[in-house]
């Protein structure tokens, strides 16, 4: 099969301590919701006057935005605080006059099916996140608001920079002329092969680079009770998940079973060009079968999960302990902390595996999965521009008081993976500046790549710490 489409390289895996901004937070499995369309007529007329624009500025009065929200039922709060309720929206009420409300909330398993049931009754919010094929419904069924104008108005600058930058995004969103999404920008997400090295390490094994050494490392961690009486399989794909990545949410690698696909050189759920040039759709060819005979195979030996599909939250399996492996892209390790919290002798490492038979490690271009769409009776959508400014832009002091920390999908409402289009190359070579000295930690663009500082900031300081040990 033809592989101009989808063969991209992920030799550095340093960009893998991003995950803490990014999260599981596709449209499908997270955050969106439902709520009474009568709900967004209770809002405060407070819109800012036509004289005086400030996409940063605090509303003259309170603002209600009523959403749906995925709610992971494994995320730990602090304190009190729940995902309506902490620091993060109640510095947006406290400095911007930004009230959010839950309708109601669903576990990342419900949230693509409690969305759906949303549009199909026309019992929407005032906001809410969804995937490509749930935005087509809502612009076919006219229930969205027209954003052009108030995203030509409200938008900061920075938002408007990060789109500019990423070529085509907002035209994809744009039907007839209209804006009526915001979507998440992209990021390279090839799922990369997770592993606990100390249980390799403790059994003498080395990092796989084939599908047979995936099975024999599999094999051998379950032989040896790697996690304890029942250890695990490869888990991945929770309930409500796919096995596997489509056009339709293709950076969505997360706990599923992509990277089996692409080491046959198979492609479910995406159109590629086969041989003689000619489009065909993925799911059918040859490799694909091959791969299912793959799955099957494994199944029944236990080298997969006999779980799959049937856990309401895959990320129990890795904080249990009872888990050694799984697929995930660069950000994976925000999904394992609690994992290491309660062993801390867990040593997760990601492998650029399983390679195909010309030891070619293939994935396909990831595209966004999230869309922020606003309902068309919403009376402020300029709150929802707003919101996402503050998400994007340099935090402002009123931050660093109330919040003082990063927050997570889990916190922040509207939640979308947001930055420049060259965000992870910057990151990348960056860093790899600063830990060889050529550049100093303070001459790190950190207003328009603030992440690539704390992340240069966080691996110079763990290069020390283990020069010391040594």
């Amino acid at each position: 099969m033809n592989k101009s489409f989808k063969t991209l390289a992920v030799g550095l895996t340093v960009a893998f301590s991003l995950g803490a901004c990014a999260s599981n937070n596709n449209a499908d499995n997270n955050a969106a919701g439902s709520a009474s369309p009568a709900a967004s007529s209770s809002s405060s007329s407070a819109a800012p006057s036509e004289a005086a624009v400030d996409p940063m500025g605090k509303f003259a009065e309170p603002v209600e935005v009523t959403l749906g929200r995925g709610v992971d039922p494994t995320y730990k709060y602090e304190g009190n605080d729940t995902a309506e309720d902490n620091i993060y929206t109640r510095w947006l009420k406290d400095s911007y006059n930004i009230v959010v409300k839950h309708e109601w909330e669903a576990a990342p398993a419900d949230y693509g099916q409690k969305v759906s049931l949303a549009i199909a009754s026309n019992n929407l919010p005032d906001a809410m996140l969804v995937n490509e094929t749930q935005l087509r419904q809502m612009v076919k069924a006219g229930q969205l608001a027209d954003l052009t104008e108030v995203y030509d108005k409200y938008g900061a600058e920075r938002l408007k920079q990060i789109y500019k930058t990423n070529p085509g995004l907002l035209e994809g969103v744009t039907f007839d002329g209209k804006l009526y999404a915001l979507p998440e920008t992209t990021l390279p997400s090839a799922p990369m092969t997770w592993i606990r090295k100390d249980w390799l390490d403790k059994l003498g094994l080395e990092a796989p680079k084939t599908l047979q050494d995936l099975e024999n490392i599999a094999k051998a961690f379950k032989d040896n009770k790697m996690g304890g009486e029942n250890t695990l399989g490869i888990v991945g794909t929770q309930q409500g998940g796919s096995l596997y990545s489509t056009f339709l949410s293709s950076g969505d690698h997360f706990m599923n079973f992509s990277p089996l696909f692409f080491a046959n050189d198979a492609y479910p759920g995406i159109w590629v060009k086969d041989d003689s040039g000619n489009a065909v759709y993925g799911s059918t060819t040859a490799e694909t079968k091959k791969s299912l005979a793959l799955m099957r195979d494994w199944y029944a030996k236990g080298i997969l999960d006999k779980e799959i599909g049937l856990r309401k939250s895959t990320k129990e399996a890795l904080t249990s302990g009872q888990a050694g492996i799984f697929f995930g892209p660069w950000w994976s390790p925000y999904d394992l902390q609690d994992s290491i919290k309660s062993n801390p002798e867990a040593n997760w490492r990601p492998y650029a595996a399983p390679l195909d038979d010309a030891g070619v490690f293939n994935s396909n271009q990831a595209t966004g999965s999230n869309f922020i769409v606003v309902n068309k009776k919403y009376e402020h959508p300029e709150a929802i521009i707003k919101m996402l400014n503050l998400h994007v832009s340099e935090k402002p002091e009123s931050y660093k008081t109330a919040v003082g920390k990063e927050m997570t999908s889990q916190e922040i409402p509207l939640f979308l993976i947001m930055g420049f289009g060259d965000q992870l190359q910057y990151a990348v070579k960056t860093t790899q500046k600063v830990l060889t000295g050529e550049m100093k930690l303070e001459e790190v663009d950190k207003a328009n790549y603030g992440f690539t500082y704390e992340l240069a900031s966080h691996v110079k300081n763990i290069k020390k710490r283990a020069v010391r040990q040594l």
